[in-house]
């Protein structure tokens, strides 16, 4: 049995997410230091190789960390 895709838990560990709580009725907000898959794709930048484009964005993500 081959697994093809990352469990919630494993996307989480990858992009560093945490929770969050707010001041507004006990709520929370879900926060990462990376990109989820979903913020991956819309970033446009999900071209099935790693670009020098990609590798630009990272650097400037990593200076500002």
């Amino acid at each position: 049995y081959f697994d093809d895709e990352l469990s919630e838990e494993e996307v989480d560990f990858i992009s560093r997410t945490y929770h969050v709580h707010t001041s507004f009725s006990c709520s929370h907000s879900t926060v990462s230091w990376w990109p989820r898959p979903q913020a991956w794709a819309a970033l446009g930048l999900n071209v099935g190789f790693w670009s020098s484009q990609c590798e630009s964005w990272f650097q400037s993500c990593l200076d500002n960390i």
